[in-house]
């Protein structure tokens, strides 16, 4: 579990760097580019999250079936993450005052937190499952 979390330690990073260099010419009040934004950041971190775990925290070899496996379960993972970024803006908004950036930030970190258990037992029994003993080599 600690090595998934560096992974989506750094993914997030990755996420969070795109997502606000993407918003700079962006107007931020137009849920359509910021859903853009933070679709083509996630993209970025999900090619990263990938490697890493697959390599890292599951040591499982990047395969077909791991590939296709991990980018429809992350489709489903974006709908989530989108759905919710937009939820908690709006409710957030509701709550507080603030710049959009600061509004924004705070929502997306929101919306990661709701995915975190998500993200873990999709990749361990989805994406990277543990081989069955009858199937693991002696």
């Amino acid at each position: 579990m600690a090595r998934v979390a560096y992974v989506g330690a750094t993914s997030a990073a990755i996420d969070f760097a795109v997502f606000n260099a993407l918003l700079l010419p962006l107007d931020r009040d137009r849920n359509l580019e910021v859903v853009a934004a933070n679709t083509v950041a996630f993209g970025c971190a999900m090619v990263v999250n990938y490697t890493l775990n697959a390599r890292f925290s599951f040591g499982a070899a990047m395969t077909r079936r791991s590939a296709i496996a991990y980018v429809l379960f992350c489709g489903v993972s974006l709908a989530l993450y989108n759905a919710n970024l937009l939820w908690l803006r709006a409710f957030v908004g509701a709550a507080i005052e603030t710049d959009g950036a600061v509004l924004l930030n705070a929502s997306k970190v929101l919306a990661m937190g709701l995915l975190v258990l998500w993200n873990y037992l999709g990749y361990r029994h989805v994406v990277f499952p543990t081989p069955r003993r009858s199937e693991a080599t002696p």
